[in-house]
């Protein structure tokens, strides 16, 4: 199969550095632009919606959600069976305080009266801007500026600036500010992948009140019995009223405003809006107060400071993780739009963790998978080693869930970390394609390794990362087994790999592939703390057996075809018939049953090349390029998952045009809707595998036990490629031009790595 090409697709916003730019209101693209132009802080999350609301006829989802808040359903079977999911449980969509409102003359303030509109994400300090030039029907004139922000530095906040300015008249406009818990949800019939959110599904309205010039709700999450309040103030010129009424309907709270306009004389309005939520048995009144509490720090800071704050987290952000690419405009917004998604949906509070789709929207229930673990933490643990940490404790936050769900699965020891969750209980209803992927635990362990050759904390081993290394390598020896016919060797049966089209089969390359990687790891981690195994009650027996189950792990391979063999039985499936499959037939998983994909050769995304990425050193790159050729034509790359893999695979193999071609389709993956469906929320592992292909692939950045390496290989079209990294607490700045590269210490202890697999000494402020 063939990658996309960012070149053939239109933009749906313009191209710039540093920004977002959409120019034109286009009715067909306002649902995608709400995900584009989304903005939040890890915890809170809202939607780039218009504040009065969308357009009359559009398709719309709005939305404001809390990372790591969840309801909890019944999961309803037509047959059910021993261990299936009980529950699911869906990220909190929560009231909407974006609402503002402007009526002149009785005539609304929208997009249809619009001479001029245009709106920018400003991705260097987090601000979400907008410009409307307006005309009534009468002719008088409104100029409308807003800017929003959700707060870096204060988690629970969401702040607006409105500003207004009447060109051609003087006299009163009406101004309403809302807080909106009626809003609907979306729902796409037929589609497992965007989910279906609902207030009103998922709330219950405990109670709201009117205060003066704002409002607050409580609300209790279904299922679960979280509370979140949700409170406002808003700011007015000194000569605007306050239009008070009674007629308040549930989940809609309102105040109505009069301003008195003079002709080129802007008033100004701010709002602030302040979320929070606390646990079932919390007393109600301590929360609202929390709000309030808040709520009065912030509107006594003010927007400008509150704005210079924001402004000052993300040029310190930008400072450590900015990449910069000469040479093509679309790449460059492409890769800072995706680290600037990363940052704005990762939990750091050690009690969320990172969605699918961030906080952009409701797509996969707002469900943590083991995205995070293979892609986001690799990349964090170089960019914010603080966030990555504060990513696996949250996993380590729900270890006893995880080692319950391993007894609820017959396991009498370890932990089995699940499919798809919010809350710490398996949410996946379909066990082939969710259960059965047990290379979730793998996924985690492979997270802990990454994050401690990039950091080398030791601490965080002791407190957290050594003990779910522990429970989950429990874990395999109790899935796995000897096969005492097969020369004892260690085998793992039933399981399901990264590829999702193929279910069910014994011994995925992947899964024992990366089983032995954990394996290995964790033996030789706690021989080298005889202390920290006798803390975890490891004994020497059953570190003598992880070893052997790492040393006798079978790799299936095909010596005939000379590649690794996806599973037992893959190769001897007949080929999928990509000739004869309409291009409207992808995603296949939206157009045939399971049972036909699952009787072929054909990948949803990278497996077995997937594997061979991870390994990095373990397997050779002829073995390495063999496994590329034949496996990437059976890919339909229907996963967002897989291209950037793919751009890595080729790069490391030497077919730079092909690396770059998947690169161009990773990093535009959402800007141009490469898989049509970013309407609900952006993708959030291929953003953080768009760094990845230039890092690893084209930078060839690998961190190893030996140290840091470095091969370069960046195409001509990218001309010069420059990135920072954080690697055991220094601060890298490495330059990449062909197959050369600069590298510049600037901050912390000299450092040895290898360029090349030459070694090279570096001391702070030196450029080698």
């Amino acid at each position: 199969m063939t990658a996309t090409s960012s070149s053939a697709t239109p933009h749906i916003l313009a191209l710039a550095p540093w920004h977002l730019p959409d120019l034109n209101y286009q009715p067909a693209h306002y649902m995608l632009k709400e995900t584009l132009l989304s903005i939040g802080n890890g915890y809170l999350g809202s939607r780039g919606s218009f504040e009065e609301g969308a357009p009359a006829g559009v398709s719309h989802c709005e939305g404001t959600y809390l990372n790591g808040v969840f309801s909890s359903e019944p999961i309803a079977y037509g047959e059910s069976a021993h261990a299936f999911a009980e529950n699911n449980h869906k990220m909190l969509q929560v009231a909407n305080g974006k609402v503002l409102k402007l009526v002149l003359d009785g005539e609304s303030v929208d997009i249809h009266g619009a001479i001029s509109h245009q709106r920018q994400l400003d991705m260097h300090q987090g601000v979400l801007e907008r410009d409307l030039l307006w005309q009534s029907q009468s002719g008088k004139q409104l100029k409308i500026h807003s800017k929003r922000f959700v707060s870096q530095q204060h988690a629970n906040l969401l702040a607006i600036e409105l500003t207004i300015t009447a060109v051609n008249f003087s006299g009163p406009l009406d101004l309403f500010s809302a807080l909106d818990a009626r809003y609907p949800g979306y729902h796409k019939a037929g589609d497992p992948r965007v989910g279906e959110m609902s207030i009103a599904d998922t709330l219950s309205l405990v109670q709201q009140q009117l205060s003066h010039n704002g409002g607050q709700m409580l609300h209790s999450a279904k299922g679960s019995g979280t509370l979140v309040a949700a409170i406002w103030q808003d700011l007015l010129p000194p000569d605007a009223r306050c239009i008070t009424t009674n007629e308040q309907a549930a989940n809609l709270l309102q105040q109505h405003y009069l301003l008195q306009l003079v002709a080129g004389k802007p008033q100004q309005l701010h709002k602030f809006v302040i979320y929070c939520h606390a646990g079932a048995t919390s007393e109600h009144s301590r929360l609202t107060q929390q709000a309030a509490s808040l709520l009065q720090q912030a509107c006594s800071t003010g927007f400008a400071t509150l704005l210079t704050e924001q402004q000052q987290w993300w040029q310190s952000f930008w400072q450590g993780a900015d990449v910069s690419i000469d040479g093509d405009l679309a790449m460059q917004q492409g890769i800072r739009f995706n680290l600037f998604s990363l940052a704005q949906s990762a939990g750091r509070n050690g009690q969320s963790n990172i969605a699918a789709k961030g906080l952009t929207g409701p797509g996969y229930d707002g469900h943590y998978f083991w995205d995070t673990e293979v892609y986001v933490i690799p990349v964090m643990s170089l960019l914010q080693p603080e966030l990555a940490k504060q990513l696996l404790a949250h996993r380590y936050s729900q270890l006893d869930a995880a080692r319950q769900r391993a007894r609820q699965m017959s396991h009498h020891k370890g932990a089995l970390y699940p499919w798809r969750t919010i809350g710490g209980e398996e949410c996946s209803a379909y066990f082939p394609a969710g259960t059965a992927q047990y290379h979730i635990n793998a996924a985690i362990a492979y997270a802990i390794r990454s994050y401690y050759l990039a950091t080398g904390d030791a601490q965080f081993m002791a407190d957290m990362g050594a003990e779910m290394l522990v429970e989950t390598s429990r874990f395999w020896l109790e899935l796995g087994f000897f096969n005492a016919r097969q020369n004892h060797r260690f085998e793992i049966h039933q399981v399901t790999g990264p590829d999702e089209y193929t279910a069910i089969v014994n011994n995925n390359y992947y899964t024992n592939a990366m089983v032995k990687l954990q394996l290995a790891f964790c033996c030789k981690l706690l021989k080298a703390a005889p202390d920290l195994a006798t803390a975890l009650d490891v004994s020497a027996e059953e570190l003598s057996l992880w070893q052997r189950a790492a040393d006798q792990m079978y790799l299936p391979y095909d010596a005939e075809l000379a590649i690794h063999a996806q599973d037992d039985s893959f190769l001897q499936k007949q080929h999928w018939d990509f000739a004869n499959t309409p291009a409207e037939h992808y995603p296949l998983l939206l157009n045939y049953h399971p049972l036909v994909i699952y009787r072929h050769q054909v990948l949803k995304q990278a497996d077995t090349v997937l594997a061979n990425v991870l390994l990095d050193e373990q397997i050779s790159l002829a073995q390495k390029a063999r496994d590329l050729a034949y496996y990437e034509p059976l890919t339909t790359h229907d996963s967002s998952l897989s291209a950037c893999i793919h751009s890595i695979a080729f790069a490391e193999t030497g077919d730079i045009k092909r690396a770059q071609d998947f690169f161009g389709d990773s990093a535009r993956m959402d800007l141009d809707n490469h898989h049509g469906n970013t309407e609900v929320g952006v993708h959030i592992a291929c953003m953080a595998g768009s760094w990845l292909c230039l890092v690893q692939g084209f930078a060839g950045v690998r961190v190893r036990p030996a140290g840091l390496f470095l091969a370069p290989n960046l195409p001509e079209a990218l001309g010069e490629l420059r990135f920072r990294l954080h690697y055991q607490q220094r601060l890298l700045e490495i330059t990449v031009q062909g197959q050369q590269a600069r590298c510049q210490l600037i901050s912390g202890a000299p450092l040895t790595l290898y360029l090349h697999d030459q070694a090279i000494t570096i001391s702070q402020g030196a450029t080698l």
